[in-house]
């Protein structure tokens, strides 16, 4: 009998050290850091939930600012080795970052160099499986965006200064001139929205941007003469500047076709059409709604802009405000409300009132089609072409010289709100529906809400490619559940305010815009079209989702940017 109950304890040993062993995996690596701030190193390690046996829930951006707990947390004195050992066989994420300020907490103001283990260069951070085997050399450098300085920077033909704390960056003189300056100013931002929003955040992959979105660039793109001599200059005038040009995750310098996928970033859902996007919401209204308040029947327009969300919040601390003045010709002033980098604009109006604002829209199946030019040029340029007398005729007429091989304009899939001041004309307001293959002008009142003094667009088509038989579709795609709620809820906001007499203004635009937001709005603005004026909300730096609307708002008037 004791010789049964020996053998069965040495089999119940052994079991039992057999399964710890099998519980005790091992994860190790190295953080690099090259740059000049210290601080003890915080390494937070995150054990992933599964969808299935077979397939971990990769670690969102809510979950990093504090949704989900670390599994394990360590601290080096500096940069170096780092190892977790005793872990379950699992999926798992790495991020590290230096606590500047010793307060435990990932922080962006003041900014605090960050990073995490990727499996490839310009990667989001990786699932490590520990389910077979310990996982060694998981070494990943920690990176630090370059902030606008806060005293002013001059070139000869540009100004980066701050105005109400917001960047602003004015450009005067012609393509050449505004080039060199934008780029000698703002040089160090450019190459931080290229590299941790267009390469990490946008493609997650420096490996599919090289080999997949610069062969489209090149050989699927027709680049105006002006876009591109303005461009060359912009790259001359960052080399001048005399900083580093190299792009660690591409392993060479920046270039001239990296400065055109800045531009042309929107255009990724054109090199290989995907499903319809949810993003931005938009709308506008005037006379008889706005005839009682201080904007005396005015037109008012407002934007969130949702979506541009990479996780060290540089889209926030790198936003934007130009003020170009061209030189050229018969060319019209504009400002517009983007990131460095940026010779044209997505979200732009100019100095006759004459505002056009994208939002992402869905494309139809079908062929990568040649001949693309950027949307973001193509706004451009009607801004600096296109005055007061603007209606959806001329609008679409100027959108037609820009047409692609496949037919259409806005290649990506695009939903563009122009509007301009309200002076009795029956259309002020209207939106571009369209894609690589065709395109259509919706005007107020064809569809939801009906009232011909309004007009509302999120991300989904309600004419171009919309068949009654299938509401919920696009392009006969669904639409996704977040489009389709917000474009419900500002309708319906809407229309309870026209049937109870309600006569919206200011503080009810940016109600409507707090309705509509999800906790992705970047920044937001109104356009008082009738005065000229124009309001900023951009989301802050703290380490949460972003919720622009809902914070400060900051107001100019249109010449106020201009002044030197």
């Amino acid at each position: 009998m004791k010789k049964h109950i020996l053998l069965f304890c040495l089999i119940f040993c052994y079991m039992t050290g057999l399964l710890i062993s099998r519980q005790n995996r091992t994860l190790s690596g190295t953080i690099l850091y090259d740059g000049s701030e210290q601080g003890p190193i915080r390494v937070h390690l995150y054990m992933l939930t599964a969808f299935s046996p077979e397939k971990p829930r990769p670690l969102s951006k809510r979950d990093i600012y504090g949704e989900q707990t670390p599994f394990r947390k360590l601290s080096l004195e500096k940069p170096g080795s780092y190892i977790f050992s005793g872990l379950p066989p699992a999926g798992y994420s790495i991020l590290a970052f230096m606590d500047r300020n010793r307060d435990r907490r990932l922080d962006f103001f003041p900014c605090e160099p960050f990073g995490w283990y990727a499996s490839q260069p310009g990667g989001r951070w990786a699932v490590v499986d520990l389910r077979e085997s310990d996982k060694q050399n998981l070494n990943f450098s920690l990176r630090l965006p370059v902030p606008f300085p806060e005293s002013a920077k001059q070139a000869d033909h540009g100004k980066l200064r701050r105005m109400k704390g917001i960047p602003v960056l004015q450009l005067w003189g012609n393509a050449e001139e505004r080039g060199y300056a934008h780029g000698y100013l703002a040089g160090e931002q450019i190459l931080d929205f290229f590299e941790f929003y267009v390469l990490e955040d946008s493609w997650g992959s420096a490996e599919r941007y090289e080999e997949i979105f610069i062969p489209f660039l090149k050989n699927r793109m027709r680049l105006p003469p002006e876009f591109l001599r303005e461009c060359r200059a912009l790259i001359q005038g960052m080399k001048a500047s005399q900083i580093d040009m190299g792009v660690p995750s591409l392993g060479r310098a920046f270039s001239l076709y990296d400065l055109i996928a800045v531009n042309a970033y929107i255009e990724r859902r054109a090199a290989f059409p995907v499903s319809a996007p949810s993003s931005c919401t938009q709308f506008a209204f005037w006379g008889f709604l706005t005839q009682d308040g201080p904007q005396e029947g005015g037109l008012i327009a407002a934007r969130n802009m949702d979506g541009e969300c990479d996780v060290r919040k540089v889209t926030v601390s790198h936003f934007l405000l130009f003020a170009v003045d061209p030189a050229e010709p018969g060319r019209k002033r504009w400002i517009s409300a983007m990131w460095p980098g940026f010779v044209g604009t997505i979200s732009g109006i100019n100095e006759d009132g004459l505002y056009s604002m994208e939002n992402a829209g869905g494309t139809g199946p079908g062929p990568v089609v040649d001949e693309v030019v950027p949307c973001s040029w193509i706004q451009r340029y009607i801004l600096e072409t296109t005055g007061g007398e603007a209606d959806p005729y001329k609008i679409l007429e100027g959108m037609a010289s820009f047409m692609c091989q496949g037919g259409g304009v806005t290649a990506p899939g695009s939903i563009i709100l122009w509007a301009l001041p309200f002076h009795g004309q029956k259309t002020p307001a209207f939106v571009y529906e369209g894609d690589r293959f065709g395109g259509v002008i919706r005007v107020p009142g064809e569809v939801r809400p009906f009232f011909p003094q309004t007009i509302l667009a999120s991300n989904h088509h309600k004419k171009y490619g919309f068949d009654p038989e299938q509401p919920g579709h696009s392009l006969g795609r669904p639409v996704s559940f977040s489009s389709l709620w917000r474009y419900e809820a500002g309708q319906n906001q809407l229309e309870a305010w026209i049937r109870t007499g309600k006569k919206p203004g200011l503080s009810e635009a940016k109600q409507l815009l707090q309705l509509v937001s999800h906790g992705t709005t970047e920044y937001s603005v109104i356009f008082l079209a009738n005065q000229k004026r124009v309001l900023v909300a951009v989301d802050d730096l703290k380490t949460d989702m972003w919720d622009a609307p809902y914070l400060t708002w900051k107001e100019f008037s249109f010449e106020e940017l201009f002044e030197r």
